[in-house]
């Protein structure tokens, strides 16, 4: 069985890492797989790229060109792609010749919509946020209109029933109707009741698969000198943020964390550390102590930075699963989130951290303080934390959920 799994990138962002897990435990296993990937960082063979100087360069143009069909739009700058653009998609997967596709983030001028219809194989597409079944959005907010048809589209900033949106969501109404095998999976149960009640791709069988990692590689390592590695404070409580843009993501909720620490007494003696963002990138915090390491590629790296963190905080508005939540409760950190959307998956309230009332700050910095302020009970917040991850977020055991899909498609 060949599997060609699919993703814009092989590194950047956490669809990627999702992939990338994925695709290296399935090597694990002896299973013969590829990654195609428009944009590649890494030097692994088995993941496949684009060749020569001019394609790279055209490589690094395109989720600029796609993102640019959009321009005539008055609309806030998120993402927001047509997939429109032509390429050579099909092609390259002809060139590999795969039994199964295994779609993930395939936005950012990747691949052309149409193209998928032209797939003749079984394919697996996990969903990392929300663009698969609305007009072109990748998260829809508070919008539940592609739940019908799109339309009077929020993000472009349109009134017209008949807008960009809606051309979009018919195209893949035209798209999705000529696939017939097709398996949708989510990471979380939130996701997958989003995906049943969309007409796009509702009628298709949804797996619930979470995104999972390898407990050889995020553990807890020892607080004390995980905290010397960063210069941390040793009589400070470290609270954790961070994201891909971190600061600037408004679905991320850095706005929600920022209210909150400001009603946290006692600021002299707690520390905010945030990673996935420069400090330019960030708001005022005033009378807080914050560092800010940026983007952190090293998963050695970011490992001791979650041990370092007595509580990591997670305020998502929006959020298919959660990635940055399990890699730090793997490591021993307790995480505080709103009950809301993927995160209800991952954290259990007051057993391995706390979920506060959504969207409200106030409670927020409850839970926070509810983490902070009692030792024993963190250390027993930071037990359950990695006794969850063990048994439901592992790599090694969600893997072969992966393998008996693929053989029970490829052999019906």
């Amino acid at each position: 069985m060949k599997v060609l799994m699919v993703n814009t990138y092989d590194i950047r962002g956490g669809a990627a890492r999702s992939a990338l897990r994925v695709y290296q435990a399935l090597k694990s296993q002896q299973v013969d797989v590829k990654l195609m990937v428009q944009n590649k960082w890494g030097d692994d063979d088995d993941i496949l790229g684009p060749s020569g100087r001019f394609n790279k360069m055209a490589a690094e143009l395109r989720p600029y060109l796609d993102f640019a069909i959009t321009f005539p739009w008055h609309r806030r700058r998120i993402p927001f792609f047509p997939a429109y653009l032509p390429g050579n998609f099909i092609r390259r997967v002809k060139k590999v010749g795969p039994d199964i596709i295994h779609l993930n983030w395939i936005t950012g001028g990747f691949v052309r919509l149409e193209s998928l219809a032209e797939i003749n194989v079984p394919i697996v597409w996990t969903l990392h946020d929300m663009w698969a079944f609305t007009g072109g959005c990748h998260y829809a907010e508070e919008c539940t209109r592609y739940e019908k048809a799109c339309g009077a589209c929020p993000i472009l900033i349109s009134s017209k029933e008949r807008d960009l949106s809606r051309w979009i969501f018919n195209r893949k109404i035209e798209t999705y109707r000529k696939i017939r095998n097709l398996t949708i999976i989510t990471p979380s149960h939130w996701l997958a009741g989003c995906v049943r009640r969309s007409p796009l791709l509702g009628g298709f069988p949804v797996e619930i698969i979470p995104n999972s990692l390898d407990t050889g590689v995020f553990f807890p390592e020892n607080k004390a000198l995980s905290r010397n590695y960063f210069g941390f404070a040793a009589n400070r409580k470290i609270i954790l943020f961070g994201a891909l843009d971190a600061t600037k993501n408004r679905l991320k909720g850095f706005i929600e964390l920022s209210e909150a620490l400001q009603l946290i007494p006692d600021k002299k003696n707690i520390e905010l550390a945030v990673f996935g963002s420069a400090k330019r990138e960030t708001t005022s915090l005033p009378g807080f102590n914050a560092r800010y390491f940026g983007h952190i590629a090293d998963d050695g790296k970011l490992r001791k930075l979650y041990s370092a963190a007595d509580v990591m905080v997670v305020p998502s508005i929006q959020e298919v699963f959660g990635q940055t939540a399990t890699e730090a409760m793997a490591c021993g950190t307790p995480v505080v989130a709103f009950g809301a959307t993927g995160l209800l998956d991952i954290v259990e309230h007051k057993v391995n951290g706390y979920l506060a009332e959504p969207f409200k700050p106030e409670d927020l910095a409850a839970g926070i303080l509810w983490c902070l302020e009692n030792r024993e009970r963190n250390r027993q917040l930071s037990s359950a934390a990695v006794e969850t991850v063990k048994n439901k977020f592992d790599m090694k055991k969600n893997v072969q959920r992966f393998i008996s899909l693929y053989e029970r498609l490829t052999t019906n």
